[in-house]
């Protein structure tokens, strides 16, 4: 794996074995921006991948050289200061065997299939994930978009189309970042904002679930009855990508501002 560390103008992640690793105000990097680069390569380290560091910036690449040889000495990365909720999103077919089992599952677990046989099987895949990749349950910030480009990759649609709404959004399942911390899988990998090993029972850590209205009538009879009271069905239509993705967000956080004050 190697890492390129710069301000990079299109933000790709990960891709054909190479993150790009983002810093806004390069050539600084703040401590924030430390942890996560040392975790990432901790956590490659941990699965056996060796890290090529590649920076411009000689004093940014002895920074984190330092950070390295002493990561030890570092304080974990807190997810909970960064963002309130993580959110794992879902096509409609995916959203309905996970809310009638009411668990969400890793991909090996999904299918019946080891990380390595996955991986092979997406080896022309730009991402090309590795092995251990497949085994978790990936999160993206509340806020972010990145489900939904996930969930329309096979079939992107055209820059018109993401603009007037002639798509249809994934199936969004939040949780709140502390309480995802606390789960026994909980990895920060310094890529992902979260991803947990294995399984997520929804009723012990689900706090909602965005589904577009068009998904309704296929979705209402899957969901659990326990489950019932933390899926909203948000009308989706004619709204781009990025005002849909607004919208969701400001719903999850009003609902839970609701909630605060009706819990006192």
């Amino acid at each position: 794996m190697t890492l390129n560390i710069a301000k990079h103008e299109f933000i790709g992640g990960i891709e054909d074995g190479v993150y790009k690793f983002n810093l806004p105000n390069y050539p600084h990097i703040s401590e924030s921006e430390l942890k996560i680069a040392v975790a990432f390569i901790m956590y490659e380290k941990s699965n056996n991948r060796k890290t090529e560091i590649i920076c411009a910036d000689k004093q940014v690449l002895a920074a984190v050289n330092d950070a390295i040889a002493n990561s030890h000495t570092i304080e974990p990365f807190i997810l909970s200061n960064t963002t309130e909720f993580v959110y794992h999103a879902t096509d409609i077919n995916s959203a309905q065997k996970i809310l009638s089992c009411g668990k969400l599952l890793s991909a090996v677990n999904v299918y019946g299939k080891t990380g390595e046989e996955l991986s092979y099987e997406k080896r022309n895949s730009p991402w090309n994930d590795p092995a251990d990749y497949f085994e978790y349950i990936m999160f993206c910030n509340g806020d972010d978009m990145t489900g939904d480009y996930v969930v329309l990759s096979d079939s992107f649609p055209n820059d018109e189309d993401l603009k007037k709404g002639n798509f249809n959004a994934g199936v969004r399942f939040y949780i709140r970042s502390e309480d995802i911390m606390r789960h026994s899988g909980y990895v920060f990998d310094g890529y992902h904002p979260a991803k947990v090993k294995d399984e997520i029972v929804l009723t012990e850590y689900l706090f909602l679930c965005i589904v577009p209205e068009q998904y309704r009538e296929k979705l209402d009879n899957c969901v659990l009855p326990e489950l019932s009271s933390k899926v909203h069905y948000l009308p989706q239509e004619c709204m781009s990508l990025s005002k849909w993705n607004d919208y969701v967000y400001d719903f999850v956080k009003n609902f839970s501002e609701e909630t605060k004050q009706f819990n006192g």
